[in-house]
């Protein structure tokens, strides 16, 4: 069953058909900059199965993560990450419904603000996976 999202305006849209890969919660200091939020959660899908229609800008940052949005309404949609060739990172919150999956992972805690109270998945990671 085809899975859709777009963006605040909807002027870039996509879909794909593949259950998540991994469903992450990033608390990266690019991510959080990125966001305007304490975290991004993030699905992982197949490239190959992501359809994208719209016009989108992109901005690489340092980490070597390009970052696609919206050049209309600026809501970030998708990413893609040079050391994860073949996938792409969905933001979540351009879902039009949410995973039916609670998250798998979390990294990137020791940028976590202190006053921020989450429950994070067994899968915790200081800084990147890997």
């Amino acid at each position: 069953m085809s899975k859709s999202g777009k963006c605040l305006c909807g002027d870039v849209s996509f879909t794909y058909d593949s259950d998540p890969g991994i469903f992450l919660i990033c608390h990266c200091t690019d991510c959080q900059k990125s966001t305007g939020s304490p975290l991004a959660s993030i699905i992982v899908i197949p490239e190959s199965d992501f359809k994208v229609n719209g016009s989108t800008g992109s901005y690489e940052c340092e980490a070597k993560v390009t970052r696609s949005f919206c050049k209309n309404c600026g809501s970030q949609v998708f990413s893609r990450i040079a050391s994860a060739p073949g996938v792409v990172a969905i933001k979540t919150g351009v879902l039009d419904e949410q995973p039916s999956i609670k998250p798998t992972l979390a990294c990137w805690t020791k940028s976590k603000p202190d006053w921020l109270e989450i429950e994070h998945p067994e899968n915790v990671f200081e800084e990147n996976p890997g």
